[in-house]
C-alpha cells in the first residue's frame, strides 16, 4: 500500500487531469447518444477535454504536494480533515469548465446555471470524500520523513 500511495504521489497531475477527462468523455458519450446533434457539442467537448483536465491536473498536483508538504512537516503529520479541504478544491477544480461548457450556446440557461451550481457542490462533496480516503491512505502508509 505504501507503494501505492508514493505513485498516486508521483502521478498527481495525470490522475488530476482523469479526474476531469473521464467524467466528462462520459458526459460527451450520453450527451451525443441522448441528443440530436448540434455542432456546438464538439466545442463544448473539446473545452471540457482540454480546459477541465488541465485545470484539474495543476490543482491535484499543487493539492497532492500540499498534503504532502504538511505531513512531513513539524507540524505533521497532515490529518483526514486537510484531505478533505483539498478535495474539495480538487473535485471544484474537476468540474469547474465541464460544467460552464453547459452556458455555450444553450437554450436554457436557467436550467444550465442549476446544473452549474448542482455540478460544483456534488464535485465538493465527492472530492472532499475522496480527499478524506486518500489523506487516510496517506496518514496511514506514508513516512513523514520520507513525504
Amino acid at each position: 500500500m505504501n507503494e501505492t500511495c508514493e505513485a498516486y504521489i508521483r502521478r498527481a497531475k495525470l490522475i488530476g487531469a482523469l479526474y476531469s477527462i473521464v467524467p466528462s468523455l462520459l458526459w460527451a458519450v450520453g450527451l451525443l447518444l441522448l441528443n440530436p446533434f448540434r455542432e456546438v457539442y464538439l466545442l463544448r467537448i473539446a473545452l471540457s477535454l482540454v480546459l477541465g483536465g488541465l485545470s484539474c491536473a495543476i490543482v491535484h498536483d499543487r493539492c497532492v504536494g500540499l498534503w504532502v508538504a504538511r505531513h512531513s512537516s513539524g507540524e505533521g503529520p497532515a490529518g483526514v480533515g486537510d484531505g478533505m479541504i483539498l478535495g474539495a478544491s480538487i473535485g471544484m477544480a474537476a468540474v469547474l469548465f465541464p460544467s460552464l461548457t453547459t452556458l455555450i450556446a444553450s437554450n436554457h440557461i436557467e436550467e444550465a446555471k442549476s446544473y452549474i451550481i448542482a455540478s460544483w457542490l456534488s464535485g465538493a462533496l465527492i472530492g472532499a470524500i475522496m480527499g478524506g480516503v486518500a489523506a487516510y491512505a496517506g496518514r496511514k502508509y506514508l513516512d513523514r520523513d520520507k513525504g
